[in-house]
């Protein structure tokens, strides 16, 4: 077995620094990905619930205001239907806050 030299064992030293270092910073990468994705799909999660509240309510206030021009509905329904849009326009917006 050949005897390695100073400078020969200093080197290797620090390559064996370098290897513990890289699988260490692999490591902390590799949960900080896994953190940012996980956060990333609940957040979109959240955006696309209140989209579809959004739509929702977008839906029946429309609803009710063309059956008032079409003297389809009264103005109680009319206020039925636009305080069912309101009460999902709120969700969506605590959906988005909670989110």
């Amino acid at each position: 077995m050949t005897q390695l030299t100073a400078l020969e064992r200093d080197l290797l030293a620090c390559v064996e620094r370098l290897v513990t270092a890289s699988e260490a910073s692999a490591k902390d990468l590799t949960a900080l990905e896994t953190r940012s994705t996980g956060r990333i799909e609940r957040e979109l999660a959240g955006l696309k619930d209140c989209v579809t509240l959004l739509i929702r309510s977008q839906a029946a206030s429309m609803k009710a205001l063309s059956g008032l021009l079409n003297d389809e509905a009264s103005y109680k329904t009319l206020d039925e239907s636009l305080q069912q849009s309101l009460t999902l326009a709120k969700a969506a917006a605590e959906r988005l806050r909670d989110s």
